[in-house]
């Protein structure tokens, strides 16, 4: 009989790359964590896709600009707002509908995180909002790693007739105390294992 003893490792311990599928070819993209120096930590992600170059490195910005002011009088306000826009404007000029006379107002900005059209059935990664790459329906559920070491990891406990928990220190917090139930189900066990196989490269 296999045996599983639980690492302590939570789902964050997965997430250093994180294979997603690319916004722009759809092709295997990766989300990973920067390092700035090797004695300093940043929790900052890069997405790039080796096949069609994209990269981003922080969620994308959208711009809204508004205009709420008067012109010739006190009582006719000028409202205007803007559509999406891709640059901050410093001014906007408009026309009043009351004397006819163009003039140059500053905007108040708001910035808008702009993200990619997403499907609610889907699993997706929460930085950049990008389709995670393995995952497969199961029944109601959607069964989803983030990378190899994840599937590794998942196929452990799954083939494993005897899973034991670790609860030093981790409380009920540890990626496999939070797995679903159907992951959890030995009649799920030979499907879930095949599909893991498949994801294997």
């Amino acid at each position: 009989m296999e045996r599983f003893q639980d690492e302590n490792k939570w789902l964050g311990s997965f997430g250093d790359i994180i294979n997603v599928k690319c916004p722009k070819c759809a092709s295997k993209a990766i989300v990973r964590r920067t390092f700035v120096s090797e004695w300093y930590y940043s929790d900052k992600r890069i997405l790039e896709c080796k096949n069609c170059y994209y990269s981003q490195k922080e969620v994308a910005v959208k711009y809204l600009a508004y205009v709420d002011a008067y012109c010739c009088n006190n009582e006719d306000k000028i409202q205007f707002q803007s559509q999406l826009l891709n640059e901050q404007p410093k001014q906007i000029k408009l026309k009043c509908p009351i004397c006819s006379e163009v003039k140059h107002y500053k905007p108040r900005i708001d910035m808008v995180p702009f993200v990619f059209d997403r499907d609610n059935s889907k699993m997706y990664d929460t930085n950049f909002n990008v389709e995670i790459w393995y995952q497969k329906d199961f029944g109601k559920s959607i069964f989803w790693a983030y990378n190899q070491i994840h599937i590794e990891y998942l196929e452990r406990y799954i083939k494993a007739g005897l899973r034991e928990r670790n609860n030093n220190g981790s409380g009920n917090g540890t990626m496999v105390s939070r797995l679903p139930k159907f992951i959890k189900e030995a009649k799920n066990r030979e499907k879930l294992l095949k599909i893991l196989e498949k994801w294997k490269e």
